[in-house]
C-alpha cells in the first residue's frame, strides 16, 4: 500500500529512474563548464541587505547533523550508537530569509525533475540568490536541502503512538523505503548521506573563512569563494535530485553509479576546500605572529623575551644547548647579560668561527657578563626537510666546536622571527652578529664586520665603538687587510717594506700575462717582487667586504681618501675586470684596473730605463709611467653593495662639483667572489 501511495505521489517509477540519471551525468559535467561557471559568476549582484551567513549555517548545520544521523542508523543499523548532536545556537533575534528558502527548496524539489534541464534550474537558481553574497548563496541553498531532507527523516523516528506522524510517514513512503528487503536503495541512501556530510563540510568552510578573514584582508582570496560556492550549489541541486527520485521509486541495479562518480568528486572538492582553509589559518597566524614580533622588535624590553621570540618554545621549554657543558638550558639564563646573536645558515665558515671561539675565551668577555647564541637558519628548504639526516650532520657538526649556546636543533627556530631578520636585520645568506644589551635593544645590528678586523680590540662590539676605531688615523687598511691568514708571511713582507703586487681577475688569460711581465720585471730589474693572485682566495675578499662595511657602519664620509681607496679597489675587481695595487711595504704606490696595470708591465721595456735616474724607484717609474700612459676615466664612478648597511642618500663627486647618479644593480655571482 505504501508503495503504491509512492508512485501515486511522485510520478512513474520509469520515467524517473531514467531522469535522475541524466541529470546527475549533466551536473557532473558542470563542474568543468568554464563557461557556464563564468555565466554563473556573472549573475553576481548583492545588495546592501545582508543575511547573518553564520547563524543561518548553524541552523541548517543543526538540522543536517540530526538528519544524517538518523540515516546512520537506517543504513547501518547494526552500527555503534550515533554521537548526540552538539547544537549550537544562532545569534539572538535571528531571522532566516524564509521567503527565500522556500522558494530554492521548491526549485530544488520541483523544477529540477519538471524541466528535466539542470542547466535551466541553476540559472534559476542563481537569478533568486543574485542579491545575496556568496557565502549566504551556499546557505540559503544548504538551508534549503536541510528542511527538505531533515522533514523526511524526521518522521522515521515517529513513535507507534504518534498516529498523526504515522500516517504522514506513510503517505511520505518512509515505510517502503527502509524496508530490510531493499538493500540496494539503503545502500544508495548511505552514498547519498556521506555526501550530504561532505557539503555541509564545505559549507562550513568557507563559513568559517568568510568570518576568520575580515580582519586579514590580504588573506580574502585564500579560497576562490565564488567558485567553491557555485561547486556547492551544483552538489546540492545533485543530491535533491538523487533523493527525490530515491523516495519515489525502486531502484534497479544501474541505480546510484552516476552518485558515486558525483561523490567521489565533491570528496575532492572538499579536499581542496579544506587543504586552503588550513593553508589560510596558518598564513594568518603568521601573519598574526610577525605583527606581534615586529611591536617586539620595534620597543624590547628584556632581552629574553625577545630571544624566546626565535624559538618555538612551546613544546621545548629548553631550546638552548651550552657547548662548554653539553647540557641544554632555558633562555631565561640569558637575564640581565649582554648577548651577541650569531646568526647563519649550516655553511658558517672555519674562519668566522674561529674568531668567535678565540673571543669567547677571552677572559675579558667572559668577565664581562656576554653571551653567545647561534641561531641557525636553514636557507633555501622546505621545512619538512629541515631535520634529515645531512642537515642534521652539517648542523651538529658545527655545534660540536661552539662552547657557548646555540639552539638544540634547526627545527626550532622560529620562520616567522627569520622572515623579520631578514627584513629588519638584513640577514640574506652572509652570517651576521646582532649585539643585544639586558633589554633586548639592538647596540650593533651586524657586529661580524668589525669582529672579522679588529676582533677582541673592537669589544663590546657596539656601533659607538667602531665609529671610535675608524676614527684613528693612523690605520694602514692595506695592513689591516692583509695577515698572514690571508697570505702566508705577508706580515713579514709588510714590515720589511718588500714590493708587494696584489692582483685578481676572472679573466685567466690577462691574469697570466701580468703573472708573466712581472716575473719578467723582477728578474730584469733585480729586485723582489713578491706577486700575488687573489682571485681564488675568498678570505681576502671576506675582509675587503667587512673593511668596506665596517667604514659604512661608522659612517665614514664615501669620499674619505681612505674609504675611496677601499672602494676604488672593490670597484675594480666587481665591475671593471680586475684589479692591480703596487705596496711598498703598508704603504700603496699605485691602485688600479687590471687592465691598465696590464699596460704598464707590457711596456717595461720603454720605462725601464727612468730607473735609478735623480733616485727613481721602480715603484715611483711604474706610478708615472701609469699615469702618462693610461688616459684618465671619463666616469669616475665606485661600487657599494646594497648590503653595507648605511648607504648615502647624496654624494658629491670628487672630481666635478655635480651630485653622483645612483644605480641599481642585481647581481648573482652563484656562490663566488
Amino acid at each position: 500500500m505504501a508503495g503504491i501511495v509512492s508512485q501515486m505521489v511522485f510520478g512513474k517509477p520509469e520515467r524517473n529512474k531514467q531522469v535522475d540519471q541524466s541529470l546527475l551525468a549533466g551536473l557532473l559535467g558542470m563542474f568543468d563548464d568554464e563557461k557556464f561557471v563564468k555565466e554563473m559568476l556573472n549573475s553576481h549582484a548583492p545588495d546592501e541587505g545582508e543575511i547573518d551567513d553564520y547563524s543561518l549555517f548553524v541552523l541548517a548545520e543543526n538540522t543536517l547533523k540530526a538528519a544524517t544521523t538518523i540515516v546512520d542508523g537506517v543504513a547501518n543499523p547494526k552500527g555503534a550508537p550515533p554521537a548526540p548532536v552538539d547544537y549550537k545556537s544562532p545569534k539572538e533575534g535571528f531571522n532566516p530569509p524564509l521567503e527565500a528558502i522556500s522558494e530554492v527548496t521548491c526549485q530544488l524539489t520541483c523544477k529540477a525533475l519538471d524541466t528535466k534541464n539542470v542547466r535551466e534550474t541553476m540559472v534559476s537558481l542563481f537569478q533568486e540568490l543574485s542579491h545575496y553574497s556568496w557565502v549566504g548563496k551556499a546557505v540559503v541553498t544548504l538551508s534549503s536541502i536541510a528542511i527538505y531532507y531533515a522533514d523526511f527523516w524526521r518522521l522515521a523516528q515517529v513513535e507507534p503512538s504518534d498516529m498523526l506522524g504515522e500516517s504522514v510517514a506513510i503517505l511520505k513512503g518512509l515505510p517502503a523505503i527502509t524496508k530490510p528487503a531493499d538493500a540496494t536503495k539503503i545502500q544508495v541512501f548511505g552514498v547519498l548521506n556521506e555526501m550530504i556530510k561532505t557539503i555541509l563540510d564545505m559549507t562550513g568552510c568557507i563559513v568559517e573563512f568568510e568570518q576568520e578573514s575580515k580582519d586579514v584582508p590580504e588573506l580574502s582570496t585564500a579560497i576562490d569563494i565564488s567558485t567553491s560556492v557555485t561547486q556547492i550549489i551544483i552538489s546540492i541541486l545533485a543530491c535533491s535530485i538523487q533523493f527525490t527520485t530515491l523516495i519515489s521509486v525502486m531502484v534497479d541495479e544501474s541505480k546510484g553509479k552516476d552518485l558515486l562518480a558525483f561523490a567521489r568528486k565533491v570528496n575532492m572538492i572538499n579536499h581542496t576546500i579544506k587543504s586552503q582553509l588550513e593553508d589560510f589559518k596558518q598564513k594568518k597566524e603568521e601573519i598574526r605572529e610577525y605583527q606581534r614580533l615586529q611591536r617586539l622588535f620595534n620597543a624590547p624590553t628584556d632581552n629574553v623575551v625577545l630571544i624566546k621570540a626565535f624559538f618555538c618554545i612551546k613544546d621545548e621549554p629548553q631550546p638552548l644547548f651550552l657547548g662548554s657543558t653539553k647540557t641544554t638550558d632555558k633562555i631565561d639564563s640569558l637575564r640581565r647579560k649582554n648577548v651577541l646573536l650569531l646568526i647563519s645558515d649550516l655553511k658558517l665558515s672555519s674562519y668566522d668561527l674561529s674568531i668567535m671561539v678565540n673571543i669567547y675565551n677571552q677572559p675579558k668577555f667572559q668577565e664581562s657578563r656576554y653571551e653567545i647564541v647561534w641561531v641557525p637558519i636553514v636557507v633555501d628548504q622546505k621545512e619538512t626537510d629541515i631535520d634529515t639526516t645531512t642537515t642534521r650532520q652539517q648542523f651538529e657538526d658545527l655545534q660540536t666546536q661552539m662552547p657557548w649556546y646555540s639552539a638544540r636543533y634547526p627545527s626550532l627556530i622560529n620562520k616567522v622571527a627569520v622572515k623579520i631578520v631578514r627584513e629588519k636585520w638584513h640577514f640574506q645568506q652572509e652570517t651576521i652578529v646582532v649585539a643585544l644589551d639586558p633589554q633586548g635593544k639592538v647596540e650593533c645590528h651586524n657586529a661580524v664586520h668589525m669582529i672579522r678586523m679588529w676582533g677582541l680590540e673592537a669589544f663590546p662590539f657596539t656601533d659607538s665603538v667602531v665609529m671610535t676605531i675608524w676614527k684613528r688615523r693612523d690605520i694602514s687598511w692595506f695592513e689591516l687587510l692583509l695577515n698572514d691568514s690571508v697570505i702566508p708571511n705577508i706580515q713579514e713582507a709588510i714590515k720589511l717594506e718588500k714590493l708587494i703586487f696584489l692582483y685578481g681577475s676572472e679573466d685567466a688569460k690577462l691574469v697570466q700575462e701580468l703573472d708573466e711581465g712581472i716575473k719578467k720585471m723582477a728578474d730584469d730589474s733585480g729586485t723582489a717582487i713578491n706577486a700575488f693572485n687573489v682571485t681564488k682566495v675568498a678570505l681576502f675578499w671576506t675582509r675587503l667586504e667587512s673593511c668596506m662595511f665596517s667604514m659604512m657602519q661608522a659612517q665614514i664620509d664615501v669620499l674619505d681618501t681612505l674609504m675611496q681607496d677601499i672602494l676604488k679597489l672593490y670597484a675594480s675587481f666587481k665591475k671593471d675586470g680586475g684589479f692591480a695595487l703596487l705596496a711598498k711595504g703598508s704603504r700603496v704606490v699605485i691602485s688600479c684596473t687590471l687592465s691598465s696595470a696590464s699596460k704598464v708591465v707590457a711596456n717595461y721595456d720603454e720605462w725601464k730605463k727612468v730607473v735609478g735616474i735623480d733616485g727613481m724607484t721602480i715603484e715611483t717609474a711604474f706610478k708615472v709611467q701609469h699615469d702618462q700612459s693610461v688616459a684618465p676615466e671619463t666616469c669616475y664612478h665606485f661600487y657599494i653593495p646594497n648590503t653595507a648597511g648605511h648607504m648615502p642618500e647624496e654624494v658629491k663627486c670628487p672630481v666635478c662639483p655635480r651630485t653622483m647618479r645612483k644605480i641599481i644593480k642585481f647581481e648573482c655571482c652563484h656562490g663566488a667572489h
